[in-house]
């Protein structure tokens, strides 16, 4: 049963979930307004979309964060996401909507805040988050080294989450779609906002992607988003999304494998969009705060820039 909102909440957000419950159960935890700040319960809403299996998470565990919680479990017979992600979409009641397609990724406490801030000085933006990596390398790397849930567990307890989302960064690594920092393009993101509009604009996430985990359907829609000429990009670059281990097909499995795997979705996203598969090059506008946890991304973003610039100097 779903709860009665007292008014329609001016974001919707879209999270996708398979065989995760525990990441997901913090995911929910980490959108939740006892967690968030700058954002009130009516102002946003929460809507999980679950492809059923072995490992639900369910709705009573989906909703016992928060109020403003919608949960709806699906039987998809393709191993994508994609499908998911565009019925949550439609089910979006806010007049924007933000897409994570990975729902084992739990957020900082001024994402939803600072996302709202944008959108209602700029109805039209595209707003995202950095990513990273929950571990002290990219998990791809990390998961051959002996790295899983259990390590993991002991570095949030190091740092005590919840108590302070913030201190997530001490703990994390830049995802490998945004490796280039927080000044030069990027690939993707897994927190990434616009109106309904624009979605409905854009045709919502291309389901031709329907191999492995979606494989490049957010590197697509990010691209898709961004490539027109003077959109108006925000980033939002004191806040992130962190990735939980959960065992995923590209940052869970073994090198060989994940070759392998990536082998296939490279071959699926050139049938379906050619070579020009290169990051948007759309500048972004930083928005937001930079607490000190943050200051040693700026400092690589920086040195990624200033070597650019020595690069493009010979």
């Amino acid at each position: 049963m779903f709860r009665l909102f007292r008014r329609k909440p001016y974001l919707s957000i879209v999270m996708i979930v398979y065989k995760m419950p525990d990441q997901a159960d913090k995911t929910l935890q980490s959108l939740s307004p006892a967690y968030q700040v700058g954002a009130e319960e009516e102002d946003y809403e929460v809507i999980v979309v679950e492809n059923s299996s072995d490992k639900n998470l369910g709705e009573e565990r989906a909703t016992r964060h928060a109020r403003n919680v919608r949960y709806f479990l699906r039987q998809e017979t393709q191993r994508t996401p994609v499908h998911a992600v565009n019925f949550g979409a439609s089910k979006a009641r806010g007049s924007h909507i933000a897409i994570m397609i990975d729902g084992a990724r739990m957020v900082t406490p001024g994402v939803v805040g600072h996302m709202l801030q944008v959108f209602r000085m700029n109805p039209d933006a595209v707003v995202s988050t950095p990513g990273y990596h929950i571990g002290r390398k990219l998990q791809q790397v990390a998961v051959n080294e002996g790295y899983d849930e259990k390590a993991e567990a002991k570095l949030l307890k190091s740092i005590r989450w919840p108590e302070n989302g913030y201190r997530l960064f001490e703990i994390a690594v830049l995802s490998g779609s945004c490796q280039s920092g927080f000044f030069r393009p990027n690939s993707e993101s897994n927190f990434i906002g616009l109106s309904v509009r624009k979605w409905k604009d854009i045709g919502g996430m291309d389901s031709r992607y329907d191999d492995f985990g979606g494989g490049n359907a957010n590197l697509d829609l990010y691209k898709r988003l961004l490539d027109p000429p003077g959109v108006p990009f925000y980033l939002l670059f004191g806040e992130g999304s962190f990735h939980q281990f959960h065992g995923g097909v590209t940052t869970g499995t073994r090198s060989e494998e994940r070759e392998r795997v990536y082998r296939l979705l490279t071959e699926q996203d050139i049938a379906i969009r050619g070579e020009d598969r290169e990051s948007p090059k759309a500048k972004p506008i930083l928005f937001g705060t930079a607490r000190p946890p943050v200051y040693r991304f700026l400092r690589q973003s920086l040195d990624k820039v200033h070597k650019q610039g020595k690069a493009e100097e010979r």
